[in-house]
């Protein structure tokens, strides 16, 4: 912000300088914009401000998720994921004390881990279920489709 000093009788007034004014084609006046920079060089910011307010468009906001590890090093997660035509991208900021990192998933990466989890949950489901079976059987109770065979028996 500038200012003016004025001096009055020994008394020092400051006040706020106005920013200079100019007539756009309108003939409204606007204080005068000064580009200071240019458009980011960074792929991360330029995709995502690519992507968001598309109108078709949706995104959600960042989430952030902090994992503490075992030697009590804390490590943040910035998530927020954008959904287009094209697929859903997710733009994840990693902060922790060595500094940042900023990645892009697309949308067949995330394909990929969604694919990899539902695989992971079969298996474990798969396994559970086998596991109670076996104590079911040792306990001498009949799995329930076997239930109403011995019943007409």
């Amino acid at each position: 912000m500038t200012v003016t000093r004025h001096c009055y009788n020994d008394v020092v007034v400051i006040e706020p300088r106005q920013p200079e004014r100019h007539m756009n084609d309108e003939g409204f006046s606007r204080p005068e914009h000064k580009v200071t920079a240019g458009r980011t060089a960074d792929p991360f910011d330029k995709l995502l401000s690519s992507l968001v307010g598309l109108p078709n468009g949706a995104h959600t906001k960042p989430s952030v998720v902090q994992a503490i590890d075992f030697y009590g090093h804390a490590t943040s997660y910035i998530i927020q994921t954008v959904r287009t035509d094209e697929g859903v991208t997710a733009f994840v900021t990693q902060v922790g004390a060595n500094g940042s990192v900023r990645s892009i998933l697309p949308s067949a990466v995330l394909a990929v881990i969604d694919r990899q989890r539902e695989s992971i949950t079969t298996r474990l489901r798969r396994r559970h279920g086998k596991r109670l079976a076996e104590e079911r059987k040792a306990a001498g109770i009949d799995p329930g489709f076997m239930k109403h065979k011995n019943a007409r028996v």
